[in-house]
């Protein structure tokens, strides 16, 4: 996906999370979504179209056409239905970064030139976007979206002047969604082994402040994965490497 049509906020998804059901069709879960979530958005359409990139996100599904329906298992209305909003926050961050090309350029941007207490021009990150992509304006709808996105995750604030941001602050995730965030980022290359340093600095995870990350990695030692250092090297291997089963693995975890 190269970016987002329309901007997200975190409360829209964490309630659409909690409107899923195993075996759910995904035309009910629209019904729903439309009609009991994201009432600040004045016209049904702008709400469909917003759902449609959260399920697209969020939402696993099997099945086609009219038989399209939910998951038995899914990771994300698992812990949504689990954790508080505020907990889980970072996570949905991180998630709608990975799987936007857009938001992962417009992310590396921000964080190779400002820090929290910057103040950011839109026009700033247009002029960036237009020498990666061209004046295209799917690039540059998603680009503003991305903004907007990131407002509405507490990382910027609204500046003194039109277009201008104000780069508030990096956001803290909890021990408890970190299982989560890991899978987020290692199931777009699952590997039996990572480098601990290289995973944690990619660009997805910018807008975090991980600078306890250690303490967290070593949670979920011997459950999750196994820690060993070798020249200098931190490295991971992963009790159980495949997708599936890493991911059958997290949600025994929340059942504990």
């Amino acid at each position: 996906m190269i970016g987002l049509d329309f901007p997200l906020k975190p409360e829209w998804i964490y309630e659409v999370n909690q409107l899923w059901e195993p075996k759910q069709s995904i035309s009910v879960l629209v019904n729903k979504g439309i009609t009991q979530t994201m009432q600040e958005l004045g016209g049904e359409k702008t709400r469909r179209n917003t759902l449609s990139i959260i399920l697209r996100i969020f939402v696993e599904s099997e099945g086609g056409g009219n038989n399209r329906q939910t998951v038995d298992h899914d990771i994300w209305p698992s812990y949504s239905k689990l954790f508080s909003i505020n907990s889980i926050l970072p996570a949905y961050l991180v998630h709608i970064i990975s799987t936007s090309e857009v938001a992962k350029e417009a992310t590396s941007f921000i964080n190779h030139r400002f820090i929290p207490g910057s103040i950011l021009k839109s026009e700033e990150l247009r002029r960036y976007l237009i020498s990666k992509y061209g004046e295209r304006k799917v690039v540059l709808n998603a680009g503003s979206a991305f903004l907007k996105t990131l407002q509405y995750f507490g990382i910027l604030k609204e500046g003194n002047k039109l277009g201008e941001y104000f780069y508030n602050n990096r956001v803290k995730p909890c021990v408890d969604i970190f299982p989560l965030l890991v899978w987020s980022l290692w199931n777009k290359k699952p590997s039996p082994q990572i480098d601990l340093e290289l995973f944690m600095n990619q660009i997805e995870l910018s807008f975090l402040d991980i600078t306890d990350w250690e303490s967290k990695w070593k949670t979920y030692q011997p459950n999750l994965w196994v820690i060993s250092e070798r020249v200098g090297a931190h490295n991971i291997t992963f009790k159980n490497p495949e997708i599936m089963a890493f991911k059958n693995q997290l949600l025994a975890l929340l059942a504990t």
